[in-house]
């Protein structure tokens, strides 16, 4: 099923910062890109809708919006031509920084939407007080971590 802006939990997003998210999709992709994500089981942390021409990212529980990607199609598919990431949602976010923020969102998608098994990012010298801990906080599942290797 479709997700849909009222399919889920969901603070409207309004304001954002350009993040340099920058993305090619095959058609194929596009399309499962539309689907989005509704969250199912407790454990899920994100509700993922595409309304025309924007992808939607919102952290589950609180509906509170992080992400915003806007997506325009072309002869070879379709590209990403903004992204924009709410940094009040957390202070963390506002700490990692911009870079990072596009390299997670790009974690997101690719696993949340495309299936991929893409690596989970850690900020530049985060140090886990337990392993695996900030991706579960972030996520809720395991994926092989690495470290990032941004300059902000």
């Amino acid at each position: 099923m479709r997700a849909r802006p009222e399919s889920s939990k969901r603070e409207p997003f309004s304001t954002g910062r350009v993040i340099p998210y920058a993305e090619r999709f095959s058609p194929s992709e596009y399309t499962r890109l539309q689907e989005g994500l509704i969250p199912r089981a407790m454990e899920d942390k994100w509700f993922v809708y595409f309304d025309e021409p924007h992808l939607f990212l919102h952290r589950r529980w609180s509906g509170r919006p992080v992400y915003r990607v806007k997506l325009s199609a072309d002869a070879e598919g379709v590209c990403v031509t903004e992204a924009l990431c709410v940094f009040d949602v957390s202070p963390w976010l506002e700490t990692t920084g911009a870079a990072y923020q596009s390299q997670l969102l790009d974690f997101l998608i690719g696993n949340l939407l495309l299936g991929k098994a893409k690596p989970f990012p850690l900020p530049p010298g985060y140090v886990e007080p337990v392993k695996g801990a900030l991706q579960r906080k972030i996520f809720g599942t395991g994926y092989p971590q690495t470290p990032s290797k941004l300059r902000d």
